[in-house]
């Protein structure tokens, strides 16, 4: 197991300095090894696709999906071989599955993205994180630096139940230069939040921001605990809940 997990670090790695032959070689060794193993073979297949061995790439995607026929990445990237449509890189991390568990998480499409060049930068699976402000949460990167922001009414509770102590982790789920979409996965559920479901079923994410709502630059939110608010969004909150019972 040792071995694989080093063998595995070394194909991330590999792929990170853009060593697409290393990549192909080394997850290759992992499936003759250790026998099928999804991760490492959309790995290969991207390595593939890198390496400009599309026939290669289409194949081991088509064969993830025998395995597990709704994998993401497999059925994206044979979308984008059909179409003949040039593949982003991917961060290939063992949490970023993009399975959306009902309630706890929720793929969203982000509102006043910042601009082209940085969102070029962006790569899917890259982590970003949620910083809030009154009833807005925006999406930065590592450097602070905001992506977009979420729907009205997504970061309005989602404000809430941070306040309250709950935990969410955001990846980076599809990006383009014209829109951003992340996964916000329920990590950590406070006591206070016992009762509350992260991301209820008549949640709507496709609210649009005013259009006099504007971020100054690269400035994230802050969160705010004036007693005013709290007592607004306590009353939002049971409304917002009485509805999904």
């Amino acid at each position: 197991m040792q071995n694989q997990m080093l063998l595995r670090q070394e194909a991330i790695n590999a792929a990170k300095n853009a060593d697409w032959s290393k990549a192909i070689l080394i997850n290759q060794e992992i499936l003759q090894s250790y026998g099928d193993d999804l991760e490492a073979m959309n790995r290969l297949g991207m390595a593939f696709l890198k390496n400009k061995q599309e026939n290669e790439a289409k194949e081991i995607f088509k064969e993830v999906l025998k395995f597990d026929r709704s994998n993401i990445i497999a059925n994206k990237h044979l979308e984008k071989i059909k179409n003949k449509e040039a593949s982003a890189d991917i961060i290939f991390d063992q949490n970023n599955d993009f399975i959306e568990e009902p309630g706890k998480s929720k793929i969203v499409t982000l509102h006043r993205l910042t601009n082209k060049e940085q969102l070029k930068k962006l790569k899917v699976g890259q982590i970003c994180y949620l910083q809030s402000k009154n009833r807005y949460i925006s999406v930065v990167d590592e450097n602070n630096k905001h992506i977009g922001a979420l729907p009205e009414d997504i970061s309005f509770r989602l404000s809430k139940l941070i306040h309250n102590g709950n935990q969410y982790r955001c990846v980076i789920y599809k990006v383009s230069d014209k829109q951003c979409l992340v996964q916000i996965k329920e990590t950590l559920r406070s006591k206070k939040n016992e009762q509350f479901v992260s991301f209820p079923n008549n949640t709507q994410n496709n609210l649009v921001l005013p259009d006099d709502f504007v971020l100054e630059e690269d400035v994230p939110f802050e969160i705010t605990d004036e007693e005013n608010e709290e007592e607004d969004l306590d009353l939002a909150m049971e409304k917002i809940n009485k509805k999904d019972v």
